[in-house]
């Protein structure tokens, strides 16, 4: 089964498929379920009365069906990551940390719900004036193996796209309002007010002692948008230099599920015209040679390479997301080969 957020998933394995099915098939490379609970955030305690939940991050959206404070997804590709979007009266319109799912059906899942009580807490608690028209965003602050990380100083936190926010601010770990406090507690919760809708990822700070690694997350007014962070200790390393195409960049198709899809006989070739088998010399004409908006030399940071399978959900007929966002470690090889001249090397 896949888990959220464990290990190595922080460096998101999901699929580059390159187009939906227009038949009856289901979503290309897999059809999986993903089940699980609406639960009160705070609590933990399973939600009543007749929640919604949809998903952020699927196109098409997978056929969600809710009874109670029980959810079920069927028709979620493989090798995907999305949200889930909860909502009900007496609560805040919530999006859940990213859901990972690989190529199995996922149970267990959580969408957290965050009570209107509650954020009127954390809002008084914290002195904040409430601006209309912006939301609120909890960073979970955890370790490798997913525990609650405890003393990261607020001075590592940098909420990109977020300028006009309020924070970070500290729960403890109780999950109430710590206003004094400047690091995290037990709970390893931090939170921001007053975030702009749209997108959010996490910066670099300067004089960072640990490496912080985060999805970019959607934020919508009047929510709440929870995000798990992975910490490292130790200061963010350096972009990669000397990328090689075929020893890193070409694997990266194949590792995160890319070729699946986009191979010869693949509907991501009959459709998208993209083939990412065959070798590394194929690859790089397909990329490079026979297209000039796959790769763009200029505005690396444009090149379909990158935004078709990047956030924020994809306007376009892509099914899923690969790269959680531009700290990707494998979106980073991409963005960095592109910088040096995307060489045949």
């Amino acid at each position: 089964m896949a888990t959220r957020w464990s290990g190595l998933a922080f460096a998101l394995v999901a699929s580059g498929c390159g187009i939906t099915s227009s038949g009856d098939d289901g979503p290309l490379g897999g059809s999986n379920s993903v089940s699980g609970t609406v639960v009160d955030f705070q609590s933990g305690s399973d939600v009543g009365g007749a929640p919604s939940v949809t998903t952020v991050g699927l196109i098409p959206p997978p056929t969600v069906t809710v009874n109670g404070a029980t959810f079920m997804l069927t028709g979620v590709p493989d090798n995907s990551a999305f949200q889930l979007l909860a909502s009900t009266s007496g609560f805040h319109a919530t999006y859940s940390p990213v859901v990972l799912v690989a190529t199995d059906d996922v149970s267990g899942v959580k969408a957290p719900l965050a009570g209107d009580g509650f954020i009127s807490a954390l809002v008084s608690g914290f002195s904040i004036t409430p601006a209309a028209g912006k939301g609120t965003v909890m960073l979970h602050l955890l370790d490798a193996s997913g525990t609650p990380r405890a003393g990261v100083a607020g001075s590592n936190i940098v909420l990109a796209n977020a300028a006009s926010a309020s924070g970070p601010h500290f729960l403890d770990a109780n999950l109430q309002p710590a206003p004094g406090s400047t690091v995290s507690s037990a709970s390893g919760w931090a939170v921001y007010f007053n975030v702009d809708p749209g997108e959010v990822s996490l910066g670099i700070a300067a004089n960072a002692n640990v490496t912080l690694e985060m999805a970019t997350s959607p934020v919508a007014d009047a929510s709440v948008t929870l995000a798990d962070v992975k910490v490292t200790d130790g200061a963010p390393t350096g972009l990669p230099t000397n990328v090689s195409f075929s020893t890193q960049v070409v694997p990266i198709f194949t590792n995160r599920g890319c070729v699946n899809c986009h191979s010869a006989n693949g509907i991501g070739k009959n459709l998208g015209n993209l083939a990412l088998n065959g070798g590394a010399g194929h690859v790089y004409n397909q990329l490079v040679l026979d297209s000039t908006v796959r790769v763009v030399l200029a505005t690396p940071e444009t090149s379909l390479v990158l935004t078709m399978p990047s956030p924020p959900p994809p306007t376009d007929a892509h099914p899923n997301i690969t790269f959680t966002g531009p700290q990707d470690p494998d979106y980073l090889k991409i963005l960095v080969w592109i910088r040096e001249g995307a060489k045949n090397n």
